[in-house]
């Protein structure tokens, strides 16, 4: 039986489940139930032995297969409902939308991201009382709005 056949514990199994779910081999290890003070050994034994990464390998292929199958049959449900006239407009209409974000049709919503520096902060040279607390907001009543 060659490296790559070779069947896998129980817990190698579980090993390559919980390697493709957080991609870290010392927490898969843990995870699997291997000792904490020998995980990261353990997950790099692992990860080298050609079983184990052929196992790997195989079940990463199979995952992206599915999730491929489930965008194909996704995108061709979408594309059946908006071009179907026994649906409303707005159902066609939003299947396009959908089908148009998918396919990257629309630019980007704008984000507009600012970062400030905290080591202004620490030049401040503020005394305790220098400022006053903020008035309490109080309701708009109907007499304030006329």
């Amino acid at each position: 039986m060659t490296d790559t056949k070779r069947k896998l514990t129980d817990r190698q199994e579980r090993f390559v489940v919980e390697y493709l779910a957080c991609a870290n081999g010392a927490e898969a290890a843990r995870r699997a139930g291997y000792s904490e003070h020998t995980a990261r050994e353990i997950a790099c034994e692992n990860l080298a032995k050609p079983n184990i990464r052929s196992a790997i390998d195989s079940k990463r292929a199979e995952i992206m297969s599915e999730t491929e199958d489930k965008v194909e049959w996704l995108i061709n449900r979408l594309t059946s409902e908006a071009i179907d006239d026994g649906n409303g407009e707005a159902t066609r209409v939003r299947a396009l939308e959908v089908l148009g974000k998918i396919y990257g049709a629309f630019a980007p919503e704008k984000q507009e991201v600012t970062t400030y520096s905290g080591a202004f902060l620490a030049d401040l040279d503020l005394d305790e009382g220098q400022f006053e607390a903020l008035p309490e907001e109080k309701p708009n009543e109907l007499s304030d709005l006329h």
